[in-house]
């Protein structure tokens, strides 16, 4: 905060007097979500894929948006069932990149499962893989251990995956695409109805060539 303070005091003044750091900084954060990531990525990519369907009347978009949503979670479960190992991809390849990272450390045994974990630059944590908890919070906020962790681990000789929250498991990802989307029949089946149909609204044209992407708030 103090070198935010010398390049920018206006921003940090707005950082400390209008928000909380709760909202911001990773020292801050809750531990429950096991998630540290600030951006909302997965809304962003849904819209990408119903640009077509936003320009549907609203029965289209909807059936455009269900059909989608129908082949998503069974290619997502067939892909899954292939996969042999007991994390996800993206999970395991972070695990990895601790594994390496855990060579610059050095861990010492305290008693039960507390570690003091000194890093080659002069850095200490406290691990205690029973709480599964660093100093470092990293393990906390992800749910994936980190370096630090993964160096105490290493000479416990205890399973590494193992440490890894459940919820980035194969079993757990096999449960949220476990419900599928029932087929459904067209509008031709639909039993018919004796109230007057209802008309579409007067098209208002505006000037200019029609926007798709979202428009962007001043500060982004």
């Amino acid at each position: 905060m103090e070198s935010l303070k010398q390049y920018d005091e206006e921003a940090h003044k707005w950082l400390t007097e209008n928000t909380s750091p709760y909202h911001w900084s990773r020292s801050h954060f809750r531990t429950i979500p096991n998630c540290d990531i600030l951006l909302n990525n997965l809304c962003e990519s849904f819209n990408s894929v119903i640009l077509e369907a936003q320009e549907k009347p609203i029965l289209g978009m909807l059936e455009n948006i269900r059909m989608y949503l129908m082949e998503r979670l069974r290619t997502k479960k067939e892909w899954i069932g292939k996969r042999t190992e007991n994390l996800c991809p993206k999970i395991q390849k972070k695990l990895e990149k601790a594994k390496e990272d855990a060579t610059f450390n050095i861990a010492r045994f305290s008693n039960d499962s507390k570690f003091e974990v000194t890093h080659m630059y002069g850095e200490k944590f406290a691990v205690d893989l029973e709480k599964r908890v660093c100093d470092c919070r990293r393990w906390e906020l992800t749910g994936i251990p980190c370096s630090h962790a993964v160096c105490c681990i290493s000479v416990t000789g205890e399973e590494l995956e193992s440490f890894v929250n459940q919820c980035y498991s194969k079993d757990a990802y096999v449960k949220a695409y476990k419900p599928a989307i029932e087929p459904i029949n067209g509008p031709n089946a639909w039993p018919n109805s004796k109230k007057d149909p209802i008309h579409a609204p007067k098209k208002l044209k505006l000037p200019g060539r029609p926007k798709k992407a979202r428009r962007r708030e001043p500060d982004e």
